[in-house]
């Protein structure tokens, strides 16, 4: 059963147990790159995922409308509002929990076709999940043709940081474990120490 303070950004269109695809309306895209988000699956699990791409696809209107000179706003937020092709947000399994247990690896199975996906914005609930820092694995072990592993690190490193009251303790813990993961891989790992460190000092520190 869902909470009714959640927060509902779309609803699953397909899934594997490695990820899976969110559809939504244009009013309903609140969600943005880098969110923590979860699907609940009937037997009252529950799947942790970031969404590292999101894609407005377009449908036959749009490829017309694109045409026309002096396009009315009306008809493009119309248009917007009325769309025929959802949303798509492409979000990454990092973790699950079960009976109330985080684990962070993959789930049992993947939510199913039009299962609901929430914003994780229960404060407690966040910092229960990311004080484990195993999820971390999970991202940089990601497919890098699919996944962009270094932004995806930074923003979820930049947002988990705020979320916490710009809790250092946890971001240093964060870096620490992001270096052992990355040690063999600079390439990687060099971009994301000089992005954060030049847009997050305090965690760089």
């Amino acid at each position: 059963m869902s909470n009714a303070n959640e927060t509902e950004i779309g609803r699953t269109l397909r899934a594997s147990t490695e990820g899976f695809i969110v559809g939504c309306r244009v009013e309903q895209l609140s969600a943005a790159f880098g969110d923590l988000v979860k699907a609940r699956l009937t037997d009252d699990s529950i799947v942790y995922g970031l969404i590292y791409k999101i894609d407005v696809e377009d449908d036959p209107l749009v490829r017309r409308l694109v045409l026309l000179d002096g396009l009315d706003p009306a008809m493009i937020e119309d248009q917007r509002q009325n769309r025929l092709v959802p949303i798509e947000m492409s979000v990454l399994t990092v973790g699950y929990s079960d009976n109330g247990a985080s684990a962070y690896g993959l789930s049992r199975r993947p939510p199913l076709s039009l299962d609901p996906v929430f914003a994780c914005t229960d404060l407690d609930e966040v910092q229960t999940f990311t004080d484990n820092l195993g999820y971390l694995r999970m991202i940089t072990r990601a497919d890098p043709s699919q996944v962009p592993i270094d932004q995806l690190l930074i923003t979820h490193l930049r947002n988990i940081f705020q979320v916490r009251g710009d809790d250092q303790v946890w971001a240093a813990a964060a870096i620490q474990e992001v270096i052992e993961l990355l040690r063999h891989d600079y390439q990687t790992l060099i971009p994301i120490l000089e992005t954060v460190s030049r847009t997050l000092p305090e965690i760089g520190d």
